[in-house]
């Protein structure tokens, strides 16, 4: 089943990402919403996003953009 996610959904996503695990984000957003959300769909919109972290787990860190190295977050 497919998603209707909300901008603030997908803001919540983008602004977080750095510092919570997929499946805290996707925990968050079922709370908030009322409607359960799975770790895949968090993950899937998170890459569509263009967000991507680093490999490793439990690393929150966002991986820099090949041309965009100065926003990298430590």
């Amino acid at each position: 089943m497919n998603i209707k996610w909300t901008d603030a959904e997908k803001k919540y996503i983008r602004d977080n990402a750095h510092r919570l695990k997929d499946v805290e984000l996707a925990e968050n957003i079922s709370k908030s919403s009322g409607r359960h959300v799975s770790l895949q769909a968090v993950r899937k919109m998170r890459q569509k996003l263009g967000v991507k972290k680093q490999s490793g787990r439990g690393i929150c860190k966002i991986e820099p953009k090949k041309d965009d190295t100065q926003h990298f977050i430590k």
